[in-house]
């Protein structure tokens, strides 16, 4: 079974990439600011999981980063 970090880290490398692309070869204007704070986000929970490697407290971190990117959208909205 995998563990729960690197199953998030997939997903939100995922989403990342996704989004980029759609910057790039569409016409979706993605704010800049979301994609500075979903790098930082994806920065800081990258150095939580190398710190503790076995990923304790690592569900508290995702659901904070999670919460912080949806309100940073509906703010910008």
């Amino acid at each position: 079974m995998k563990s729960p970090v690197k199953v998030y880290l997939a997903t939100y490398f995922t989403i990342l990439s996704i989004l980029y692309l759609s910057i790039r070869y569409t016409t979706f204007e993605m704010r800049p600011a979301i994609f500075i704070v979903a790098s930082i986000l994806l920065i800081g929970s990258t150095a939580a999981v190398m710190r503790s490697r076995d990923g304790r407290g690592m569900m508290a971190w995702t659901i904070l980063c999670l919460t912080a990117v949806m309100l940073l959208t509906f703010l910008i909205k």
